[in-house]
């Protein structure tokens, strides 16, 4: 990596705009395109800037949408869904949405899993992009174990593997345009799953 290069990455987001904005293009360019037909030039059309502006900032296409992955396909900040504030509404927030069609975020997540079993430097991103979206649930977790709604028995870690599963298959799902089930009907499951979290010697 460049000198340039170096100190562009050790920049804060907000230090960098050019940086944000190749990062949303090179989002929206995968999730549209997939990662392997994914090109440089789609992505400075997409944003708008010329060619100098990415390698300026990053070394190459991969890694350039290495860092898309890892900062754009899940929340990365603690609390950035200020209505999540257990393990059950993180389940129950990921797991209930039928309807079909896919958000970029949710297209480029996908397409990074599918990716990452052809390709290591993306299996690298996924990986990365899972353990600091585990570190952004770390509040959910304590929430859950001092409140009881995941119970001692359950492993949190468990809860949380699951949660990612139910989101990737119902993503795969959506995105097929396939009917699901009735929405009300998977909701009470969904919340029936989640209780069963629980410690079931407390009153509910």
């Amino acid at each position: 990596m460049s000198a340039d290069s170096a100190a562009h990455s050790a920049l804060p987001r907000a230090a960098d705009p050019l940086r944000e904005v190749l990062l949303d293009a090179a989002a929206r360019v995968i999730a549209r395109r997939g990662y392997q037909g994914t090109k440089i030039q789609d992505i400075v059309q997409e944003a708008g800037l010329s060619s100098g502006a990415v390698y300026g900032r990053f070394r190459s296409k991969d890694d350039l949408a290495r860092e898309a992955i890892i900062t754009r396909s899940v929340p990365q900040e603690p609390g950035h869904h200020h209505e999540v504030t257990k393990v059950a509404d993180l389940v129950a927030r990921n797991s209930t949405v039928l309807a079909p069609g896919l958000s970029d975020a949710d297209a480029l997540l996908l397409e990074a899993y599918v990716t990452a079993g052809r390709d290591p430097q993306v299996a690298d991103a996924v990986a990365e992009a899972d353990q600091r979206w585990r570190q952004s649930t770390a509040p959910c977790v304590t929430a859950a174990i001092r409140d009881g709604t995941v119970a001692d028995d359950v492993d949190p870690q468990a809860v949380l593997f699951l949660t990612r599963v139910l989101r990737l298959g119902l993503l795969l799902h959506r995105g097929s345009g396939l009917p699901g089930p009735d929405q009300e009907a998977w909701e009470k499951l969904v919340a029936r799953v989640v209780a069963s979290f629980g410690d079931r010697s407390e009153p509910r």
